[in-house]
């Protein structure tokens, strides 16, 4: 029997949380015509109810039992807007195991459980959907499963946290070292307390995990992907690779190497000023997503804030109301193929390598030896001398990742170089 009417209950009354309540009380009219039936806010549980949240809400559906609302029959969809593992993959169990629909917006949760959920949804003929766990407001799920459904996917990859660009931007256009575009980003909301998650690629790696699993056709355990944050990107850094016409981003990469292999890392990359990515500042996010048939597409807008996080969830609700036969989308099984994910060491790249070096003859001289002798050829070179001390920076050409850690660890070996001050992937 199709329902006219559809109960939800939301369990988490934080930023996104109170932007899925604020739309769904303040859009209910539209939202009713475009979904076919009436969708009904039943519960908002939350630990703390009593704190504004810039939404005025009928105290009657405020609770701080997230459970009471799970164990009403009545609610359909439950909305779980909580972040992380705990509680949150426990209410996600329950619901699917009581029959209830569920849409969230956690990366971590689907990164670490998302085959158990959907398996959990499909044994109880409900569904899960996360559109928001990847790409905040961007619709790219939705993409990749239906719009781009008869291609396949060659390559994925983009900016994919806010934060990380955000700080990235703020280095670029001020000069500002890493900890003061931080402590910035954490006075606007834009990074948490302790920003690890962010700073250090955690949040990048559980989106490309799922991302890449719907892109391939494949599950990709977020462990086994490559993960190198911006925590040592410095305004030196930034600064050089201007010179050089570059700008530096945090990058999901994932990249289709024949039927059985895929390259996926996440690691900051200087990309040419040309290249479409290069503008997309401050919290913004950008997807490029390359496809047999469609060839290359972008996906741009704002991967986080309330609202614009909230309208990914909302889309979810509405696609669950269009479609609630109680199938799983199959599209979401990450389980089509078995591939694997390409080694580290095999991946090519051209790099930028900044040495802190002795002001003296034959450095570079010592340094191209080794270059030339790891089969690293060098696109372009340039030293700036501060007193005793000089920076020398190389461009590389292609090269594979393997021979180049190689020989720069055969550089910082030399008694000229005092530091490997940072060796950074550079080009698409």
């Amino acid at each position: 029997m199709v329902k006219s009417e559809l109960n939800i209950a939301v369990l988490g009354f934080g930023t996104v949380g109170a932007g899925v309540v604020k739309i769904l009380l303040q859009n209910g009219e539209l939202l009713a015509k475009r979904a076919g039936k009436k969708l009904t806010l039943k519960y908002v549980a939350d630990l703390n109810i009593k704190k504004s949240r810039g939404v005025k809400v009928p105290k009657d559906i405020l609770t701080t039992d997230a459970l009471k609302a799970l164990s009403d029959p009545a609610v359909d969809i439950v909305v779980e807007v909580i972040g992380g593992v705990n509680p949150a993959k426990k209410f996600i169990e329950t619901a699917l195991r009581r029959g209830k629909h569920v849409v969230t917006s956690n990366k971590e949760v689907i990164a670490k459980y998302g085959r158990e959920f959907i398996a959990l949804a499909a044994q109880n003929k409900v569904n899960i959907l996360f559109e928001a766990s990847a790409g905040g407001g961007i619709p790219i799920i939705n993409a990749l499963t239906k719009a781009l459904a008869g291609n396949n996917i060659r390559r994925i990859y983009g900016i994919v946290n806010g934060t990380t660009n955000y700080i990235l931007t703020k280095m670029y256009r001020e000069n500002a070292e890493l900890a003061a575009a931080l402590k910035e980003a954490q006075a606007l909301g834009y990074a948490e307390a302790d920003p690890t998650n962010d700073i250090d690629g955690y949040d990048v790696v559980y989106k490309l995990s799922i991302l890449a699993s719907l892109a391939f056709n494949s599950h990709f355990a977020y462990q086994d992907i490559y993960r190198e944050g911006i925590r040592e990107i410095s305004a030196v850094d930034i600064a050089l690779a201007r010179e050089f016409g570059y700008i530096i981003k945090l990058l999901a990469i994932g990249i289709a190497r024949g039927a059985k292999n895929v390259e996926l890392r996440v690691h900051p990359v200087m990309i040419p000023q040309r290249h479409p990515l290069a503008t997309v500042n401050d919290a913004f996010n950008a997807v490029f997503v390359e496809g047999d048939c469609v060839g290359e597409t972008m996906f741009y807008g704002r991967g986080a804030g309330e609202l614009p996080t909230a309208s990914a969830v909302i889309g979810d609700i509405v696609d669950l109301a269009l479609h609630d036969t109680g199938d799983t989308n199959p599209a979401l099984h990450f389980n089509f193929t078995r591939k694997k994910i390409v080694p580290i060491g095999s991946i090519n790249s051209e790099y930028f390598v900044r040495l802190k070096v002795k002001d003296e003859p034959g450095v570079l001289a010592a340094v191209s030896k080794i270059c030339a002798n790891n089969q690293v050829s060098i696109k372009a070179v340039q030293q700036k001398d501060a007193d005793s001390v000089a920076h020398l920076v190389i461009i590389t050409h292609l090269v594979q990742e393997a021979p180049l850690q190689k020989a720069v660890r055969q550089i910082s070996a030399l008694k000229q170089v005092l530091e490997v001050s940072s060796v950074i992937r550079a080009g698409l």
